[in-house]
């Protein structure tokens, strides 16, 4: 959904890219006209270039082609300058970064994931390539001593060439059929006429180049018959189709000079189209893959020495780190983001492309004045006429994100978005104190309480209720197993937490738990933007798990899974973490735990956010419900890492949700369309979802899908229905 302010800063953008347009077109007509003082069509000319005279004069073009690039690239650096450094250094693990540009840069890995786009982005970019190199190869035989295109390789050489040449027209068309003939809105949110310009000019490129050499062809047939027309079978069946028109030599000739010129200025136009338009990806999507960070993509960044802090998050353009101004720049609206985005899909305001975009818009319209305050040393905070986080983004927007990561896991030129808003939640919770009052709540009562919960009349342990004698961890036992606050103090998560328990008990596994001393440890506020809060909580957490000797964690949770496991590292808390599925699928495969009953029904399994999508957990939950004798999995349409967030993540539990749906009603109505009994979840807050949608979904509860956690249908399989639990519970 476009805001206006995304409305207000695409036409802002597309009248300084107008502007731009015009060196190009001076440069290129220039270069032009250079071109033709040099060269006429009298004389054979070189072998490699037959009719065309003075074929040089193309580094004319080439001249001026790097001179826009450079020019192009030295006005985005300067805008890029703007940022504060960033919080990794892109030099640290350099094989992984160099990895990622092979791996997500250059093979693009990410646009594979649809598989269409796949094939077109792949024909495409693979034509461009190696109709590079071939050129290149014509430029090297035409103007060095090196003489290597004859023989078996000239051969060759005409093959691949026609063959990428063919293979870009099929990519070409494929993007056309995509965008003018199928009903694929998402390329259309925000186009612009360059995306025509792109695409068809690509086209013209590729077609004109082949009736260059189909005219080639016909040329040297005026004085020899080729044994190489044949290998450039493209060229050599439009050569053909030609004779019908029974041309001159003397038009031959002509149309094969004017032919080059045209495919030579069409060429050398295209290229000069990647300086303003969005085929700036071309350079930029490999040196994001380069700079993407290299640790985990659940781990937020700190404020280091927040107290010192004047000013707490992005509250300014020039806030950001000089990476996260590079990524505006490094979008391509395709959309990818805002299509699996879940708040964009319930209609609520929110769509990663277009808060990209709002941030690309704003940068382009105040960075030169704030570049220009800044040299002056005036205060640069000053210069925007309106405010970046209110306006040109708006509080809503930030609020409705999740931080599911799935706009990050789909972005094929490596754009982290979910920092970027959290940055800006920050400024909004610290510096302005301008947040939902249901989130205000929460982090109230995290501060005060120890937990985000509100009424609640549960305590750390009424969950232990009825088990017996429950360990608590002394420093003897292998494992802490950490509750958490829904665990404890959500009526509904009681159930799980005590199937964890039995099970563990079960599997003789050493652990005890923290009871009364445990508290929240800051994953909410963080999320939510309070970062002093979070960090503040972090570090007496981690003390305390110190001072007991704490090594290992099971968590129930997977927000706390990823709190431990990604985020407390960074105040030297390092403990080895397993999520409780991950733990009891290891006791399975150990034959620690056994199942003895059968369970005869369909299921469905979500994959919470950030157990699977950011954490890369998908297959410990579904291989405990292989171990399950009966059950059968009819997974959802979207799931493992292109799973739907169930509603919760990013604070979204403590707050109202503003737009045309509930996300949790979207995800009910994807689990309820499975015919599954029951919808199968490893976190409390998917859990609590699920139990709240459903009954929207289907208000009769006659055959109504069912929420339960992986431990607790775990549990069924181990101990049997109720009458077992309790004989049991009796034993112990």
């Amino acid at each position: 959904m476009a805001t206006e302010s995304a409305i207000h800063n695409n036409r802002l953008q597309s009248q300084l890219i107008g502007k731009w347009w015009m060196p190009a077109i001076a440069l290129s007509l220039g270069g032009l006209y250079l071109a033709m003082q040099f060269s006429s069509t009298e004389g054979a000319g070189r072998e490699s270039f037959f009719n065309v005279a003075h074929p040089w004069s193309v580094y004319v073009f080439m001249s001026s082609l790097v001179s826009l690039l450079v020019f192009g690239l030295v006005r985005h650096a300067t805008l890029w300058r703007l940022g504060k450094e960033t919080p990794e250094s892109v030099f640290a693990n350099l094989p992984h970064r160099f990895k990622n540009v092979f791996r997500l840069g250059v093979a693009q890995d990410k646009v594979r994931r649809d598989r269409y786009a796949a094939v077109m982005h792949w024909s495409i970019s693979s034509s461009i390539v190696v109709l590079t190199l071939v050129t290149a190869q014509v430029a090297i035989e035409d103007d060095t001593p090196l003489n290597f295109l004859h023989g078996p390789y000239y051969l060759f050489f005409s093959f691949y060439g026609d063959l990428f040449g063919l293979i870009g027209l099929v990519g070409v068309g494929m993007a056309m059929w995509r965008r003018y003939f199928v009903d694929f809105s998402r390329i259309r949110w925000d186009e612009r006429p360059e995306d025509h310009l792109i695409i068809v000019g690509l086209g013209l490129v590729l077609l004109s180049g082949f009736f260059v050499e189909a005219f080639r062809i016909e040329v040297t047939e005026l004085t020899q018959y080729p044994d190489w027309a044949k290998w450039s079978f493209v060229s050599y069946v439009l050569a053909n189709f030609f004779e019908i028109f029974a041309m001159s030599d003397n038009q031959i000739l002509w149309s094969h000079s004017a032919m080059w010129w045209v495919h030579i200025v069409l060429a050398f136009s295209w290229l000069a189209l990647i300086v303003f338009t969005r085929l700036d990806h071309l350079f930029f999507a490999p040196i994001n893959a380069f700079l993407l960070r290299t640790d985990s993509p659940g781990r937020l960044s700190t404020i280091p020495n927040i107290e010192e802090q004047e000013i707490f998050g992005v509250g300014y353009i020039q806030d950001f780190s000089w990476k996260q101004l590079f990524e505006l720049d490094a979008c391509v609206r395709c959309g990818r983001c805002t299509d699996v985005c879940p708040a964009n899909l319930a209609g609520q305001p929110l769509s990663p492309m277009h808060l990209i975009q709002d941030l690309k818009g704003h940068l382009a319209s105040v960075g030169p004045s704030i570049q220009k305050t800044g040299n002056e040393g005036g205060d640069t905070r000053s210069v925007s006429p309106i405010s970046m986080v209110g306006e040109v983004i708006q509080d809503e927007t930030l609020w409705a994100c999740r931080t599911c990561g799935a706009c990050v896991q789909e972005c094929p030129v490596m754009i982290e978005h979910v920092p970027t808003i959290v940055d800006m939640r920050r400024f909004l919770v610290m510096d302005e104190a301008r947040l939902p009052q249901t989130a205000q709540a929460a982090l109230q009562n995290i501060e005060m309480r120890g937990h985000p919960w509100s009424g609640t009349a549960l305590e750390r342990t009424t969950w232990m209720d009825g088990l017996g004698d429950v360990p608590i961890f002394d420093g003897t036992q292998d494992y802490l197993y950490w509750v958490g606050c829904s665990g404890s103090l959500v009526e509904r998560n009681l159930p799980i937490t005590k199937a964890v328990f039995r099970l563990l008990k079960e599997a003789g596994s050493s652990f005890g738990v923290l009871g009364q001393e445990e508290t929240c440890n800051g994953d909410p506020a963080r999320r939510l933007g309070n970062e002093y809060l979070y960090q503040i909580l972090a570090e007496q957490l981690i003390g305390t798990f110190k001072e007991k000797n704490v090594q290992k964690v099971i968590t129930n949770c997977p927000h706390c899974f990823n709190t431990f496991k990604n985020e407390y590292p960074q105040f030297d808390g390092h403990f080895e973490v397993f999520h409780h599925t991950e733990f009891l699928n290891s006791q399975l495969q150990s034959g620690a735990l056994k199942v003895q009953y059968d369970l005869p029904e369909t299921v469905t399994y979500h994959d919470s956010c950030y157990l699977g999508r950011i954490n890369g957990v998908y297959d410990a939950p579904r291989q405990i419900l292989d171990f399950v004798p009966g059950a059968n999995i009819q997974e959802m349409q979207r799931n493992m890492s292109k799973g739907l967030c169930c509603g919760a993540g990013g604070g979204n539990m403590w707050q109202e949700e503003v737009g045309e749906r509930r996300v949790n009603h979207v995800r009910s109505e994807e689990a309820i369309a499975t015919g599954a009994s029951k919808v199968i979840s490893n976190c409390p807050f998917c859990i609590q979802m699920f139990e709240d949608g459903v009954p929207a979904m289907q208000p009769e509860e006659v055959g109504r899908i069912e929420p339960f956690d992986v431990a607790e249908i775990l549990e069924l399989a181990v101990f049997g229905n109720q009458d077992n639990l309790e004989e049991e519970i009796t034993e112990v």
